[in-house]
């Protein structure tokens, strides 16, 4: 077998194409033979069972014609009108129901018969029949045949047949008997049947066939397109997508690859712009610190100044080291990795321990702190640490992006399941087709509101993820363009089966 050959045997041993279409025609032919084969058997019986049932009665008319012409001493060879009429009417029979119809005497041999009608005998006798001249009925067959007749199949003379048999009666004494045979071979019923369902079967299969293969073609290609689409991901095109058609399961899977398609594309577009992201944010100050201790290093800054650039220096590197600690807290919580620990806390009290660490910077601003005094004693169950973080990072934002002389709002609304904190400061608002990505990650709203350049983006984002661990939700808005307020809401009880959800 050459290479070729090989080959193509091993594609079609491998392609489901191949083998559903293999499957499919094996259990169509399966079906045609068991119903080809249950068919012939039913038109066996059928034909075996009206065959026996028309010998039986030709049997018995036969019989009763006998009784009423023949005595005892009459079952013999000797020639008379009457044997000559009943030779000429088996004839008649047997040619008309395509059957042997014979009579015996009692010892089982064959003293009348359709081929002794129309003789000439011989000194009084009836001339033998070379047919039946060497017929033997067993014993056991003529002792069923006078225990009350016989129907069935036999062996006569060393032939396979249809048999019926039947006693002679003459005054209540069995004299003789006549037995009916046909053969068992295929009758012309049951060939037409077959020739008719040879006929039909083969016009189904080719119809089949091409139903068949139309089906498979439609169910595989599906497949097969998905096939295409993850090697073209495989190298990293995502934008490959499936035809889908109609609203069946393999529909179903196709949209369902489209949609993972559009996310793995998605999840691309993420990790590029995250490690481009990562990339500058980790760039820009590393090339600072270097050329900094560089210059301090070579006397191209002066002694004089080496303080000042190494206070820079240890700003940038402080800067590093939040980046981190975020990518790494995000990394933590994306896996599921980072670990809750609830305690029962007055988060008011945490509100304004977290302002007073801004001091400097609202003084330096003179920015407004309003609504503290409205502010009450307020307890929930969650991990100070995590929702420290939260509203350290949104009054981070808030302190850095109110305007000079502006303000800060806080307020907190309370029922008897959750509490929801506000917090809202003067300045430049957010655009409304930005309030839905300020979440998202490595996010930098437009220029108008970027006066830190220093910011990774990170920090909403995780913002974001901490709440809504703790099975809280968070969202921006801006009534207007001088104001922008976050608004965060926590459960009072801790709920760990978010937990568990957010780890799947």
């Amino acid at each position: 077998m050459s290479i070729k050959d090989t080959l193509k045997g091993q594609y079609l041993k491998n392609n489901i194409f191949a083998k559903y279409f293999i499957l499919f025609v094996s259990i169509f032919l399966l079906v045609i033979t068991v119903l080809g084969t249950t068919l012939i058997a039913l038109v066996n019986v059928y034909t075996q069972n009206e065959n026996t049932k028309l010998l039986k009665e030709n049997t018995q008319s036969v019989a009763e014609n006998i009784r009423a012409t023949l005595i005892v001493q009459d079952m013999n060879d000797n020639y008379s009108v009457e044997k000559e009429v009943i030779c000429a009417s088996l004839s008649l029979i047997s040619s008309s129901i395509d059957a042997d119809i014979f009579v015996c005497d009692v010892g089982g041999n064959v003293i009348l018969c359709k081929e002794k009608s129309n003789s000439i005998p011989i000194f009084g006798e009836l001339p033998p029949c070379s047919y039946h001249n060497d017929f033997t009925v067993g014993d056991v067959l003529l002792k069923n045949v006078y225990e009350g007749g016989y129907v069935g199949k036999g062996s006569v003379n060393g032939q396979l047949s249809y048999i019926v048999g039947y006693p002679i009666y003459s005054n209540n004494q069995i004299i003789g008997c006549v037995f009916a045979t046909a053969e068992t071979n295929i009758n012309t019923l049951t060939l037409a049947v077959m020739r008719l369902f040879v006929f039909s079967a083969l016009a189904c299969l080719v119809l089949a066939f091409i139903c068949i293969w139309y089906l498979t073609k439609s169910f595989v290609k599906p497949l097969r397109e998905m096939s295409a689409a993850a090697k073209k991901f495989a190298i990293g095109d995502f934008s490959y997508r499936v035809e889908v058609k109609g609203n069946d399961e393999l529909a179903d899977l196709g949209r369902a690859f489209n949609d993972m398609a559009d996310s793995l594309d998605k999840l691309e577009s993420s990790r590029r712009s995250f490690v481009s992201n990562v990339s500058h944010e980790l760039r820009t100050p590393m090339t600072s610190i270097g050329g900094f201790i560089d210059g301090i290093l070579d006397g191209t800054i002066p002694k004089s100044k080496a303080d000042y650039y190494l206070k820079i220096v240890s700003d940038e590197i402080r800067r590093l080291s939040r980046l981190v600690v975020a990518m790494l807290n995000m990394s933590k919580i994306e896996s599921g990795s980072f670990e809750m620990k609830p305690t029962n806390y007055d988060i008011t009290a945490q509100i304004i321990h977290i302002l007073l660490t801004f001091e400097q910077r609202i003084d330096e601003k003179h920015i407004d702190i309003q609504g503290l005094d409205a502010l009450s004693p307020t307890y929930i169950v969650a991990d100070t640490d995590m929702i420290y973080q939260v509203i350290y990072n949104i009054f981070d934002n808030a302190v850095k992006f109110t305007n000079e002389g502006g303000y800060i709002k806080v307020s907190m609304v309370e029922d008897n399941d959750s509490i929801e904190v506000h917090i809202k400061n003067s300045g430049i608002g957010i655009k409304p087709n930005e309030l839905s990505k300020v979440f998202e990650r490595f996010y930098k709203v437009d220029k108008s509101r970027s006066l830190d350049a220093k910011g990774a983006g990170l920090g909403l984002y995780i913002v974001k993820m901490m709440v809504e661990m703790h099975g809280g939700t968070i969202y921006a808005k801006s009534d207007d363009e001088n104001s922008a307020e976050f608004v965060f809401n926590l459960p009072k009880s801790y709920n760990p089966i978010y937990k568990k959800e957010i780890k799947k």
